[in-house]
């Protein structure tokens, strides 16, 4: 028999490794990205001689991009917590009340947030390009 106690601390070294992995993970893909880029710079000329040099500063838009997003998502948030004050307790106690919906409320809610967000970045990309 487990105690509370353990399945906690379980629980929380789990989720440390996962934080770690996701860390990790974020960190490889972003230098990834930084070498592909760096190695684009020298290929590029040599499949068209035509093509221009592409500059570090072209980083910065997608970094805007990303601020861009972030700042929208966070106001929103502060938003729906300032005007519509249920939110904000509907919010602490998401779990409880997302597990009381049926299944096809759960994948409509799940569709709508996922449509949303994409045409969320559609329009930041366009605002951005």
């Amino acid at each position: 028999m487990t105690t509370i106690t353990a399945v906690k601390s379980r629980f929380h070294n789990v989720q440390k490794i996962y934080t770690l992995n996701i860390k990790f993970l974020i960190f490889n893909i972003l230098l990834i990205l930084i070498l592909t880029f760096t190695l684009l710079i020298k290929v590029l000329p040599l499949v068209d001689p035509t093509a221009a040099v592409l500059d570090l500063g072209i980083l910065t838009v997608g970094l805007f991009g990303f601020l861009i997003g972030l700042a929208a998502i966070l106001c929103s948030l502060w938003l729906q917590e300032l005007l519509w004050q249920p939110f904000k307790t509907f919010r602490k106690d998401f779990l409880l009340h997302f597990n009381q919906l049926t299944s096809w409320q759960q994948c409509i809610l799940y569709f709508s947030v996922f449509f949303l967000l994409l045409l969320a970045v559609i329009m930041v990309m366009g605002v951005v390009f």
